[in-house]
């Protein structure tokens, strides 16, 4: 095997079409065998200067793009593979797909100046929320000890030591039925296993509102969701379980599907990874629509729409991945803002560049922003004017 030193020269071979089967396969071992500070340094090592990006033709740009394709259709991460293996996998794929998009879209602009190098790394988000009981008493679930944390209602809720919030009902339910409410700030993400022993996973900045019990007077379970939440419904043809958004309810028996209903984002998304779901609008103009597994429904509050949906980038964040399938440069900036917990600002036009790509969300941040740099995006890190948060900005 090649050591460290060679591995940037046997990287510059692949991206100019030079790498033989043997040396392709020499990589990706390298990759599996060492972390992630290592494949960062190997994307900085990349040629920078303009005129050996110039000798890769279109063509061999698009052999590269359909390597990409066949790679990653052999390297799908198996639930058995150790998180580390998975995460180097990931990132490979990653800078393959980021590069091509380079080389497509290249021009024959001089490369921007490279953007600003933060001298502290911003980390990723954590596992952290906070859970509002029907007293209105709020605990911050990063700080809470392991073990029982509430009991009303006649229901305890515990935390185990993986950080997971159990609802159990103890049979007493003489107390009236609350309201808790679970939510995420930027930078976090929690899951929870209600009552009728359904899971959710909360993205940043989300929130689900359930009663305590999850037993309405209907028989309904219901949820209120703000925000992006994946739920893992578990059946009970008695009791129909509801999700309810801002402008959309779903309906389902049990089922796994994921709800994308952003306030910033222009119209409620549903995935539907198994089961069946009826996205049923509140706007009663607007006829309900089921769902097929692998189908995701759009709705703008006016119009709903079914598509085919890509599931690795609609389920990604639940996956622990950033995955980006021709995203817009607002759509990219949205996730990252969201789980580092940063501000975004853009001076000028939106670039309207097509970003597409995998990376760890356990990535830090200057990692994840060099899809940007490799699109030739130009972005500077800032202080804000307090002077104690950072911002990125877009076209400085």
């Amino acid at each position: 095997m090649k050591t460290s030193q060679n591995i940037p020269q046997l990287y510059k071979q692949f991206l100019s079409g030079r790498c033989t089967p043997e040396e392709l396969q020499e990589l990706f071992r390298y990759f599996g065998t060492t972390d992630e500070e290592v494949l960062r340094n190997l994307i900085t090592q990349a040629p920078d200067d303009e005129n050996d990006y110039q000798s890769i033709s279109t063509e061999r740009a698009e052999k590269l793009g359909h390597l990409y394709q066949n790679i990653k259709a052999r390297t799908q991460v198996s639930k058995t593979y150790k998180w580390k293996y998975a995460v180097t996998i990931a990132a490979t794929l990653f800078i393959i797909s980021t590069f091509v998009i380079y080389f497509l879209k290249r021009s024959n602009n001089k490369t921007a100046q490279q953007a600003q190098v933060l001298t502290e790394d911003v980390r990723p988000g954590k596992q952290a929320a906070t859970l509002t009981l029907a007293s209105g008493k709020k605990i911050f679930l990063s700080d809470a000890i392991n073990g029982k944390i509430a009991e009303e209602s006649g229901v305890r809720i515990t935390k185990d030591k993986n950080g997971l919030i159990t609802y159990e009902i103890t049979g007493n339910q003489s107390e009236p039925n609350g309201t808790n409410t679970l939510s995420t700030s930027r930078g976090e993400t929690y899951q929870v296993i209600l009552p009728d022993k359904s899971k959710v996973w909360l993205n940043a900045t989300s929130s689900i509102s359930y009663s305590t019990s999850l037993r309405e007077r209907d028989g309904e379970r219901r949820v209120m969701l703000s925000g992006e939440a994946y739920f893992a419904v578990a059946k009970d043809k008695s009791r129909p379980f509801i999700v309810r958004t801002a402008n959309q309810e779903v309906r389902v028996l049990g089922t796994h599907f994921n709800v994308n209903s952003y306030a910033d984002k222009n119209s409620t998304v549903t995935t539907l990874e198994e089961g069946s779901v009826m996205v049923n609008p509140l706007n009663k103009k607007i006829n309900p629509t089921i769902l097929k597994p692998g189908q995701q429904s759009l709705f703008n509050g006016s119009s709903l729409s079914i598509e085919t949906a890509n599931m690795e980038a609609a389920l990604g964040w639940k996956n622990g991945l950033f995955v980006f399938d021709q995203a817009s440069v607002p759509e990219v900036m949205q996730q990252i803002s969201r789980w580092y917990n940063i501000d975004v600002e853009y001076k000028g036009v939106i670039p309207e560049d097509k970003i597409g790509g995998d990376i760890s969300r356990q990535s830090d941040l200057s990692a994840v922003l060099r899809m940007l740099e490799l699109v030739n995006i130009r972005y500077k890190i800032i202080n804000t004017s307090s002077g104690n948060d950072l911002k990125i900005v877009i076209n400085p």
